[in-house]
């Protein structure tokens, strides 16, 4: 099964520092992040999606779809099928040494928001909106 495979195989770490560290190439080159921050910002801050818990399926390592929705949600649940994406997930929740750094992503979504420098509050905010994070496999009925 694919889903296996991708249990298997899939590095986190190395997904998150190819595409989301400063220092990585794709980083500094991606107008696909740059554009994807922006829809999300402009989703969450319309007020026309907005509720108690927001579920993110498949959220895999990252917390960058989060950051927008946390100003429209009163909680999250991330889900995700692998369980190194969870930890490391978690990782992040419990600000351990080791965890990605999500601070330049996180400045960014603060500037779409008026200030920058507002994203020290952003984090704490987040990590005490997210209840859980869960297994979830699409893959099965």
């Amino acid at each position: 099964r694919s889903s296996d495979l991708y249990q298997k195989e899939f590095k986190p770490k190395d997904y998150l520092q190819t595409y989301y560290s400063p220092d990585s190439e794709a980083y500094r080159n991606d107008l696909f992040l740059s554009f994807l921050l922006k829809q999300l910002h402009e989703t969450f801050i319309s007020g026309d999606v907005k509720g108690g818990t927001l579920i993110d399926i498949g959220c895999g390592p990252c917390i960058y779809q989060i950051m927008s929705a946390c100003e429209a949600f009163k909680e999250i649940i991330a889900t995700d099928l692998s369980d190194a994406n969870r930890c490391e997930y978690e990782k992040w929740l419990r600000n351990e040494p080791g965890a990605f750094d999500w601070s330049s992503i996180g400045e960014r979504v603060c500037e779409l928001e008026g200030d920058r420098s507002k994203w020290p509050e952003k984090e704490k905010k987040i990590r005490l909106m997210v209840k859980q994070v869960l297994k979830c496999d699409r893959s099965e009925e």
